[in-house]
């Protein structure tokens, strides 16, 4: 399918799922705009690729999305720089903690809010406009399977993420009659490198054995870590069962997909060719939604 004439704007860009959402989007013909914290090497990888397969130059502007001066600028430099406008954009870039309510800071509760659902409504608001102007957008919402189920030690992060999957149907509603429609993706694990890292804390915190690897619970507890923005947030979970346990990242991996009714992780390409599954003329109709792509976890 082809979105050839298209621009497409990634937040997020230099993180495992921002990485192949965007690849996706190039090789259907898309112009990529990237932004992210800062130009790592990552982003410069992925705008060498991005080149190699549509011959196209990508953008990428650095963008604090804690700080909404930031998000101004952004969105000032976009309309400079692509005087077009924004035709697709995928609200990809997020942040979790993992504690009690209790241990909950307002100023960390404030840094959850404003990352996963301040920043994706301000920048909807600001490029919805060209969208309705055209009568023809796409707006992508990275939620989670913790914004569809309750999760344990995750409340700034499935508040925000609940959040989400409201402000994606309230989008919905309000612009379907202008031709732009505005969908929610709902992943729980991916098997990527960032999924490294969850297990030291578990095994601090529960003395987790190997027997815990077969629980829903350890499904869950992965699924709220998907989108740390560190390669190294959940590597250290599993490098403390393989310690504890003896198993190997093999053994780990397998225990964890048999959590799952498909018993598969859902991929970073697959995320990416939803997408742009979200924005080819056979998804025109469809808007509101908040789509799971777990491999069943949120069904049993």
């Amino acid at each position: 399918m082809s979105l050839t004439g298209r621009t497409a704007l990634v937040t997020g860009f230099g993180g495992g799922i921002g990485s192949a959402i965007a690849v996706s989007l190039a090789e259907g013909g898309c112009r990529l705009v990237g932004t992210d914290r800062s130009m790592s090497d990552t982003v410069k990888q992925n705008m060498e690729k991005i080149k190699e397969i549509s011959g196209q130059e990508a953008l990428f502007f650095e963008c604090d999305l804690l700080n909404r001066e930031s998000i101004d600028q952004l969105c000032s430099t976009i309309a400079s720089k692509v005087p077009s406008g924004i035709d697709i954009l995928v609200n990809n870039a997020g942040c979790y903690e993992r504690c009690t309510m209790d241990e909950k800071t307002l100023e960390s509760w404030d840094r959850d809010l404003a990352i996963n659902l301040t920043a994706p409504f301000l920048l909807s608001k600001n490029f919805a406009m060209s969208m309705k102007k055209k009568g023809w957008g796409r707006i992508i919402n990275m939620s989670s399977v913790a914004g569809l189920l309750s999760c344990p030690l995750t409340i700034g992060y499935c508040s925000s993420k609940t959040g989400l999957v409201g402000l994606t149907k309230t989008i919905a509603a309000e612009l379907a009659p202008l031709g732009v429609t505005c969908n929610a993706i709902c992943p729980s694990v991916l098997d990527t490198p960032i999924i490294q890292p969850v297990l030291d804390a578990l095994k601090k915190e529960t003395g987790a054995s190997k027997s815990i690897l077969n629980t829903k619970y350890i499904g869950i507890f992965l699924t709220v870590s998907k989108f740390m923005k560190i390669n190294n947030v959940i590597q250290p979970v599993l490098d403390a069962l393989q310690k504890e346990t003896g198993a190997s990242r093999e053994e780990i991996m397998e225990n964890f997909r048999k959590t799952y009714p498909t018993k598969k992780f859902t991929t970073t390409k697959q995320i990416g060719d939803y997408v742009v599954f979200l924005c080819s003329p056979a998804a025109d109709n469809m808007t509101g939604l908040a789509t799971p792509m777990d491999g069943g976890f949120s069904i049993v």
